[in-house]
């Protein structure tokens, strides 16, 4: 693992801790992307259940079922990412590292959108993620849907240190404003 790479995560970690009204900020975040074509066409969504520093998903769990969209949502299962499609918060249950995950996974590889988390994101698009290569290996199989970076403003930093095999996201998505990445 990239020395740099691992240092960041641990000082990014620490700031994102000491943002305050996160969930506040979340709720705008959730309004910037709810204004969004992509978010009235799309029908099928991955995203995934924040932990308690994230960005809150909360709000795009619930408005996605409340407008019948298809939600799904990751399970960690034998160090790979599958999906399975809750249709309430009470289809989740505390899985891997203590992250709320369907029981379940289902068949499924195309969305329309997709959630991506991070400790923090670049305006190029890249991301910093825990450490465990999950996402990006899923995202390099994933042809299909937009990927959407969700994070406070304070995380949204000028450049990451990335590496060829980390992917980007199409779009940013801070309280402020939303970043379409070229």
């Amino acid at each position: 693992m990239n020395l740099d790479k691992k240092m960041l995560r641990i000082e990014l970690r620490e700031k994102r801790k000491k943002i305050e009204n996160k969930e506040e900020r979340s709720h705008q975040i959730f309004h910037n992307l709810e204004r969004l074509l992509i978010w009235k066409e799309a029908k099928i969504i991955n995203t995934y259940v924040s932990l308690e520093e994230e960005v809150d998903t909360k709000f795009i769990i619930y408005h996605g079922l409340i407008e019948r969209k298809r939600i799904f949502c990751p399970i960690i299962y034998k160090e790979e990412l599958k999906f399975g499609e809750i249709f309430s918060f009470n289809d989740l249950k505390k899985g891997t590292f203590g992250i709320l995950q369907p029981e379940i996974p289902t068949e499924i590889d195309v969305f329309d959108l997709i959630i991506v988390p991070g400790i923090a994101f670049d305006k190029k698009g890249y991301r910093l993620g825990y450490g465990k290569g999950y996402y990006d290996k899923f995202l390099s199989r994933t042809k299909k849907g937009i990927k959407i970076g969700l994070i406070f403003d304070d995380l949204l930093l000028e450049e990451l240190p990335h590496e060829d095999h980390d992917q980007r996201v199409d779009i940013i998505i801070t309280e402020n404003k939303v970043i379409e990445i070229k």
